[in-house]
């Protein structure tokens, strides 16, 4: 909570135009009044108590309502499926806050639809092999908060991106497919890129797999060769007896 306080309050300052809607309930609520009576920043504690600015929400919301206003720019959520698609039906590019299960999945593909980004990452590959659904003690920082909002703030390619999601939803399934098909298209520019499968847009070496090929061989020639020294020797040995 302190990173992503911290994080908003430095957007905040660096940009003039913006306002935020911080809606929290239960102990996300008493979580953040610990946060701010803590700050020490006296920019950040001033920013934070400018109704113009920020408005702190602890009761329940609609926010499919909130989200059909065209004076939302941006979607800060824990990426849950229902909300992850009411955020990009309604053409909002999103921040991704993950708590758990889903989510991470959801963040990805947001992250790699380029609608969104996620204040989630893997801290190595190792980690990612272990435990591929599920990362409940991942950390951010709030200069990655800040860069994140910064990046996608009013920014013309994170715009575009999500204009197009309400019609691929619509594609997908409708009661006028044919209508919906050439809607989409012009709105594609007649682009069909979209709807190449995505085992062709993989580089050669990793369509065939040729990376792991790679890596069993480099893993297994060393220990066929160590068990080999290994035989000999004690081949060696035995008949030197």
């Amino acid at each position: 909570m302190k990173n992503l306080v911290n994080g908003l309050a430095e957007f905040l300052l660096q940009t003039d135009i913006a306002s935020v809607l911080f809606v929290m309930r239960h102990s996300n609520y008493d979580n953040y009044q610990i946060v701010f009576n803590q700050l020490n920043n006296d920019y950040y504690r001033r920013i934070l108590t400018d109704h113009q600015r920020i408005k702190i929400e602890n009761r329940f919301i609609q926010q499919k309502w909130i989200l059909q206003q065209n004076s939302v720019h941006l979607f800060i959520t824990h990426c849950g499926m229902s909300s992850s698609v009411e955020g990009l039906y309604f053409q909002k590019p999103i921040l991704c806050l993950l708590i758990h299960m889903d989510q991470f999945l959801n963040a990805i593909s947001i992250n790699y639809s380029g609608v969104g980004q996620s204040l989630f990452a893997p801290s190595s590959l190792l980690e990612s092999f272990l435990n591929p659904v599920d990362f409940h003690n991942y950390t951010f920082s709030a200069n990655s908060v800040t860069t994140k909002l910064l990046t996608m703030w009013r920014n013309s390619t994170y715009e575009k991106a999500v204009r197009i999601m309400p019609l691929e939803m619509k594609h997908a399934g409708g009661l006028k497919r044919t209508v919906e098909e050439i809607e989409f298209l012009v709105n594609l520019n007649s682009n069909l890129d979209r709807y190449i499968p995505f085992h062709d847009t993989l580089p050669f070496y990793q369509r065939y797999m040729l990376d792991l090929l790679f890596v069993y061989i480099v893993l297994s020639t060393p220990i066929t060769l160590h068990l080999l020294v290994t035989c000999c020797k004690k081949h060696r040995k035995e008949k030197n007896d």
